[in-house]
């Protein structure tokens, strides 16, 4: 489980909203849009060692305090790392959009 202050979970949902008004403002647009397009299929779920190791990146991340510092510490993480936890991310956003859409019989 991660853990977040009040003032870190304002940030999370400015970051989400913007991911979800297609503003991904984390991330380089060209390494998203390299992962998007590799033969890694989004659904495959995460061993758990792996989840486990994206959670704790997720946590640092979100406890940089400002953008810049949240896109460095994304720089710095080794590719299969990134993909990890870009994937991670963009499942977060993918969730909180079905979360807000009308349940329709």
């Amino acid at each position: 489980m991660i853990y977040i202050s009040e003032e870190q979970l304002k940030q999370v949902e400015y970051l989400i909203e913007q991911s979800i008004r297609g503003n991904h403002v984390l991330f380089d647009p060209a390494i998203v849009h390299k992962i998007f397009i590799k033969n890694r299929p989004f659904t495959d779920p995460l061993p758990n060692d792996q989840a486990y190791a994206v959670e704790h990146h997720i946590e640092r991340l979100l406890q940089e305090p400002t953008l810049e510092a949240k896109r460095v510490y994304l720089d710095q993480l080794d590719a299969d790392t990134y993909e990890f936890v870009l994937k991670t991310y963009f499942n977060i956003v993918e969730n909180k959009i079905f979360e807000k859409l009308e349940v329709r019989h």
